[in-house]
């Protein structure tokens, strides 16, 4: 019989997230995963994965992770070690005694939830969605107290890094857009669930929208813009990925999107900060901020982190080695940051860094904001 409930549980949640995903929204899909989740036979794994389901569909009632971490509290001491890391992404309130049972208290922003996300985000095909569609997201997008320092993190993915920023940073509002509306939905679940959607909004629209309504319409500083793992342009004619932006100016860093985050930005006060897991994007950026009037390098000492003083060749990617071979700068010495200063971070940040492969990091600030 536990199969049988298990099993129901599992498709009322698959197709709840495969719903929200496409963009529909159902309360009786919803329901279904309520129904489902009331049979006393379902086990902690099974309620582990709906929860994660859940959570990844972007539900902001608190009724069915209520419900599944009430099964989990029960079965405990039968759930497998994935449930720890699944529980955690969803954000279930457990007591601390089911915590102990599972190995571990583990916050959404934790490695363990963060490479869950990771895991999960490989498995789905990537879609995306034009930003005349929303998705179902507000815009413009409205803030509690709109006079707070603003952040705005662009091509925000899942969210995740966003919902840990608003929660280690209760001071700042935080702007989260993406052009594919489905990966917003886990983010914007948090932000209901945890309370935050006064200070923390998503939003389904490009980065040069959301730093044109920054400009035009946010009353408080803009403090800084991330741009965290843009997709890289096609390094040469060689590139066989027909999805990669062709050229530089096509990507979601370029110089006309820099210029504007500058007009929207305050001098000397506005930050914008770019890691990549690709060598050539992290030295392009450096000298695109070099080139541009409106910015200054941002050294690593002047925020206290350690620089890269080597080049990493042992594990380096074809695409390093094919950058190396043209003749290629290395993101070496004090223009490229050693370590995040930001105090939240991607599942694609914790993925490479679990598996000690280079993030590269540089940042710019913004000296002239009215050119």
């Amino acid at each position: 019989m536990p199969d049988s409930a298990d099993g129901a549980l599992r498709a009322a949640a698959i197709a709840l997230l495969q719903a929200r995903r496409a963009g529909r929204v159902n309360a009786d899909d919803e329901e279904a995963v309520l129904n489902a989740a009331k049979h006393s036979g379902i086990s902690a794994a099974a309620a582990a994965i709906a929860a994660r389901d859940c959570a990844l569909a972007g539900l902001t009632s608190d009724e069915p992770f209520a419900r599944l971490a009430a099964i989990i509290s029960r079965r405990s001491n039968e759930a497998p070690a994935a449930a720890r890391a699944q529980c955690g992404l969803a954000a279930l309130r457990l007591r601390k005694r089911t915590w102990r049972r599972l190995g571990g208290k583990v916050r959404f922003s934790d490695d363990a939830a963060l490479a869950e996300l990771w895991d999960y985000s490989k498995s789905r095909k990537k879609v995306t969605q034009t930003p005349s569609a929303r998705g179902g997201f507000d815009w413009p997008p409205a803030f509690d107290d709109p006079s707070r320092p603003l952040v705005v993190d662009a091509g925000c993915g899942f969210g995740a890094l966003a919902a840990a920023l608003a929660k280690a940073r209760p001071h700042v509002n935080v702007l989260a857009v993406d052009r594919a509306a489905h990966c917003l939905l886990y983010g914007d679940g948090l932000a209901h669930r945890l309370g935050m959607t006064g200070r923390l909004r998503f939003a389904c629209a490009s980065a040069d929208e959301a730093l044109h309504w920054v400009r035009e319409c946010y009353e408080g500083p803009l403090r800084a813009v991330l741009f965290m793992f843009p997709t890289p342009p096609a390094l040469d004619e060689r590139s066989k990925n027909a999805q990669l932006p062709q050229t530089p100016s096509k990507c979601l860093v370029n110089a006309a999107t820099l210029r504007l985050a500058a007009r929207a930005g305050h001098a000397g006060e506005t930050c914008v900060l770019v890691a990549s897991n690709v060598e050539d994007v992290a030295v392009r950026t450096r000298d695109l901020f070099a080139s541009l009037p409106e910015f200054r390098v941002l050294q690593a000492k002047e925020c206290g982190l350690a620089w890269p003083r080597t080049p990493v060749d042992g594990d380096a990617a074809l695409r390093t080695k094919r950058w190396i071979e043209a003749g290629g700068a290395r993101a070496v010495g004090e223009d490229f940051l050693g370590a995040s200063p930001v105090p939240a971070r991607t599942e694609t940040e914790g993925w490479y860094e679990k598996e000690s492969r280079p993030v590269y990091r540089v940042a710019g600030v913004v000296c002239k904001s009215d050119l």
